[in-house]
């Protein structure tokens, strides 16, 4: 799922601008490690759950990512 920042200046438009800088939520195989920083900046999930979570959440929906 590919993200869309909301913040101008911040995470949307400019040299931070998550879809320009192609951040996603995607999904990882069982072999690689979790909860280890391995991206510049995408939200990675077993592939198992972002499937879940792509068949529950319609496209446009507002997603908060916290740390």
């Amino acid at each position: 799922m590919w993200l869309s920042g909301t913040e101008v200046g911040c995470n949307r438009l400019g040299s931070v601008d998550s879809m320009r800088r192609y951040i996603y939520i995607h999904g990882t195989p069982d072999s690689e490690p979790m909860g280890v920083p391995v991206s510049h900046g995408c939200i990675r999930m077993r592939n198992r759950d972002v499937i879940e979570l792509f068949d529950l959440v319609p496209v446009g929906t507002l997603v908060l990512i916290e740390a």
